[in-house]
């Protein structure tokens, strides 16, 4: 699944590499990135966390 503001699983993850890295929040698995071309925020997170290793991740536009 994916629209220009969602991406799941393996698009997530490798999305997330093109992206800076702003910080981290272990505790709730989710990981801020910016797009240094567009400014825009995005999440990176696990929302199905009580599945065998988290679930899919899935990279989520925040704002622009």
């Amino acid at each position: 699944m994916r629209s220009s503001d969602e991406y799941i699983g393996g698009e997530a993850l490798s999305r997330a590499k093109s992206l800076t890295k702003v910080k981290v929040d272990s505790d709730n698995w989710e990981t801020e990135y910016r797009d240094e071309a567009t400014g825009e925020i995005w999440i990176l997170d696990y929302p199905h966390s009580e599945q065998h290793g988290g679930g899919s991740p899935r990279l989520r536009k925040t704002r622009p």
